[in-house]
């Protein structure tokens, strides 16, 4: 990245939640921004409490109205409310505030939190700025409303995405249910891994770090699913002789029955990633990203969502293995990039045992799913062209300008 200072736009990032290495969202953003200049950024976001690894550029706290409401009974109402435009919004007098002398020439903002993207809108649109949309999730699967305020909802989410010069969905399945949804197209970013990431020796899968047994890692969150889902695959760790290492939070509700596994799971706690990832490295035969198959809420984040995982597992050099339905995004990459990992669709977890048998026995498909995984992943998921995409979008959008107010 060695264009001059001048050739870097100046960027309002307004968002619930900032860059900084304590969550998902905020790790991504954190990847995407490191190499930005930062004083040609400014953040304003939610106030976070904390110690996580933030960026050098200057953080700003807002509170929206209402913000008390969130966290009450009251939240669906307060949601309903908004869509209708019956929540006071936050006055740009604020914003303007909070960045002083600072003078934006592009507005950046993530799709979660209405208050906070409306806030975006209402900034960018005001003061004919371009927006840059960002889009992890369905925002609303996770911010409910009434049932008499789908509509009103949908169509005042719709505007921002519709005014946004760049919309930037973190799956092919995201841009097209949005574009279905809100009736534009839009671009497609996978999320961005660390780019400390190495792996290891591929011939190194040629060799059970324990002879006769397999060793499977998993990295991450056990929430949304996946630990419910490695809770219900046991049995067939069992039968095939395999042993899970879970590096984690602690596990809460039906995911805790894997700290009782003793027999089977090895439950090392949480690590800091890079720690965690070399010692899956040096200790695990292969890592495995289980979806469950669970309608509702988490069918539709997984039939839109893409893991972060994925790119994090796949740049090991490692054997991955893709559990889960079908619709599940991670697992319909898998499937389109034949050979990038092994794959099994969800059924009967006694069946599970059949896929980890032949992992243990199959040296050379060791070796192999290593291999292809990791250059189809580098082809995919690379964090350097990632970045450059992104700022080019950043670029693009500054140079637009935007004549009509919401």
């Amino acid at each position: 990245m060695s264009c001059q200072l001048e050739e870097w736009p100046k960027v309002l990032l307004l968002s619930d939640e900032g860059p900084q290495m304590g969550t998902a969202g905020g790790i991504l953003l954190y990847r995407l921004l490191q190499d930005y200049p930062p004083q040609h950024l400014r953040i304003v976001e939610r106030k976070t409490e904390g110690a996580a690894l933030r960026l050098s550029s200057r953080y700003k706290s807002l509170t929206t109205p209402w913000r008390r409401f969130e966290q009450s009974r009251f939240h669906r109402w307060k949601r309903s409310l908004r869509a209708f435009g019956l929540v006071p919004p936050v006055p740009l007098r604020t914003v303007d505030a909070l960045m002083g002398d600072y003078k934006p020439e592009v507005v950046l903002s993530v799709m979660q939190h209405a208050c906070y993207y409306d806030c975006a809108l209402r900034y960018a649109s005001n003061r004919h700025l371009p927006l840059v949309a960002i889009i992890h999730d369905v925002n609303e699967q996770f911010e409910k409303v009434y049932s008499w305020a789908v509509k009103a909802a949908r169509r005042r989410d719709g505007e921002y995405y519709r005014y946004a010069s760049r919309r930037l969905c973190i799956s092919p399945e995201m841009e097209s249910r949005c574009a279905q949804v809100y009736g534009v197209r839009g671009d497609v970013m996978y999320p961005n891994r660390g780019s400390e990431l190495t792996p290891r020796a591929f011939e190194k899968s040629g060799k059970l770090i324990c002879a006769g047994i397999l060793t499977v890692g998993f990295v991450g969150n056990l929430n949304y699913g996946y630990g419910d889902e490695l809770c219900r695959l046991l049995p067939a760790f069992r039968e095939a002789g395999a042993r899970l290492v879970v590096f984690s939070q602690l596990p809460k509700g039906k995911a805790s029955a894997l700290l009782n596994a003793t027999d089977v799971v090895d439950y090392r706690g949480f690590a800091p990633a890079m720690e965690a990832w070399e010692v899956i490295k040096s200790q695990c035969d292969s890592v495995i990203l289980p979806y469950p198959d669970s309608p509702g809420h988490l069918e539709c984040l997984y039939r839109h969502h893409f893991p972060s995982k994925l790119p994090e597992y796949l740049a090991l050099g490692m054997p991955v293995v893709v559990t889960g339905p079908e619709y599940a995004t991670g697992l319909k990459w898998a499937l389109q990039n034949e050979g990038a990992a092994m794959t099994w669709i969800s059924g009967n977890p006694s069946d599970f045992a059949t896929p980890l048998r032949r992992l243990t026995a199959d040296a050379n498909l060791r070796v192999a799913l290593a291999t292809t995984g990791y250059a189809r992943g580098s082809y995919d998921f690379n964090p350097e062209k990632i970045k450059a995409t992104f700022f080019s979008h950043i670029r693009l959008a500054s140079r637009e300008r935007v004549a009509s107010t919401i």
